[in-house]
């Protein structure tokens, strides 16, 4: 599977401390997506690779299956050896209501996907997911909240997790 690549390079990176500079890459990347999802009132989604140099790209990706799309991922960190990725996109979200809610059990199981809830039970969210090959992961979960009538958005709470699973998580191994 073909994907375009932009050229990046991350103002300030310090070859000699990688990690560090990924993380403020990664939450500069997570405050631009804020601002773009505010000017644009969506997101496209987007992987940002960060070699240990600082001199990486962008995929714009392309729709394709979830799995296809892990799988392609996973290769492009090997083939490139990728120091970090930050993956940005719109999705939809569940948060449990109560401690061993039904509902989170099942969709942590797999039985259910949280787009097939109700309106009610999920939440339209701005995802930023970063990890790098050192085992560095930081996960922000920005609810978003629109006005239908209006067509304004604005953003709720943020959620921060630093470790995560899932199709998309531990993508270094």
């Amino acid at each position: 599977m073909k994907q375009t690549q932009i050229p990046l390079s991350a103002p300030g990176w310090k070859p000699e401390n990688p990690l560090e500079s990924f993380n403020n890459f990664a939450q500069t990347i997570h405050e631009q997506a804020k601002a773009m999802l505010f000017r644009d009132k969506t997101h496209a989604e987007m992987f940002f690779f960060m070699p240990l140099d600082g001199n990486g790209h962008i995929v714009l990706w392309q729709k394709a299956g979830r799995d296809l799309q892990a799988d392609w991922l996973r290769q492009h960190i090997h083939e490139h050896y990728i120091y970090g990725v930050v993956h940005v996109c719109e999705a939809w979200a569940h948060f449990a209501k109560r401690p061993n809610e039904h509902t989170m059990k099942q969709l942590q199981a797999g039985e259910m996907k949280v787009s097939e809830l109700r309106p009610e039970d999920r939440t339209e969210a701005l995802t930023v997911a970063a990890q790098t090959r050192d085992g560095y992961a930081q996960f922000w979960i920005d609810e978003i909240l629109r006005n239908t009538a209006s067509g304004s958005l604005w953003l709720g709470e943020c959620k921060e997790f630093e470790d995560f699973t899932g199709r998309f998580g531990k993508l270094f191994g």
